[in-house]
């Protein structure tokens, strides 16, 4: 059993790196774009970029990430759309991941005192240097537990990916169980592997949490 083990371990460890890489890209993209919506919304005059931004989050919260990813996959490449198994599994979990971490950073943003705007406004500070000086620094540690949380979920869920053959943890895991038949060697293994990619992500939220008492 130790020989099949290690036989697959270097599959298996490329699965687990292409994982993180992906986990890595998708947390960049919906955490900044995320992060842009929200304040976009606070700072806008008309009403119109908050419809908007709400409907777009609306949507996409209610959609597995799965269909979003059967339709990019399947549904582009039938309409000239070729993004690729990877490619398409970054546009649909980014596209759910901003969806959630708008929300976040927009609850956040909502517990910031009025009066930390009207005072930055009083000083004559531009929008820029309001964010960036007073109002960031308030909002990401209030957003950091909702946005690490949710950036843990969607590791785990990154293992529909296999679906549309994207080499992930679970998707070479299923190959190795098919070519060995060790089901209970290979799934201890994965789970081994996610611990190992989550663990991290838990104590720096806990770490984090203590140092806020």
């Amino acid at each position: 059993m130790l020989e099949i083990a290690l036989a697959w371990l270097p599959q298996l460890f490329s699965a687990a790196i292409l994982t993180l890489a992906l986990a890595a890209v998708i947390f960049a993209i919906s955490g900044v774009f995320g992060l842009g919506l929200a304040l976009l919304v606070r700072s806008a005059a008309s009403p119109w970029p908050r419809r908007a931004a709400e409907g777009f989050s609306s949507i996409f919260r209610s959609l597995p990430e799965l269909v979003v990813l059967f339709f990019l996959f399947f549904g582009g490449a039938q309409i000239g759309l070729d993004l690729g198994a990877v490619g398409s599994t970054i546009v649909a979990f980014g596209l759910v991941g901003i969806a959630f971490d708008y929300q976040v950073f927009k609850g956040a943003l909502s517990a910031i005192p009025e009066g930390q705007f009207d005072g930055a406004r009083a000083l004559g500070l531009s929008r820029w240097r309001l964010f960036g000086l007073v109002i960031l620094p308030q909002m990401l540690p209030l957003a950091r537990k909702g946005w690490i949380t949710y950036a843990i979920a969607t590791i785990k869920r990154l293992s529909i990916a296999s679906a549309v053959s994207v080499s992930e943890i679970m998707y070479v895991t299923k190959q190795a169980i098919a070519a060995t038949n060790e089901p209970f060697l290979f799934l201890s293994i994965a789970i081994g592997l996610y611990i190992l990619i989550v663990t991290p992500l838990l104590a720096f939220n806990e770490r984090s949490q203590k140092a806020r008492r």
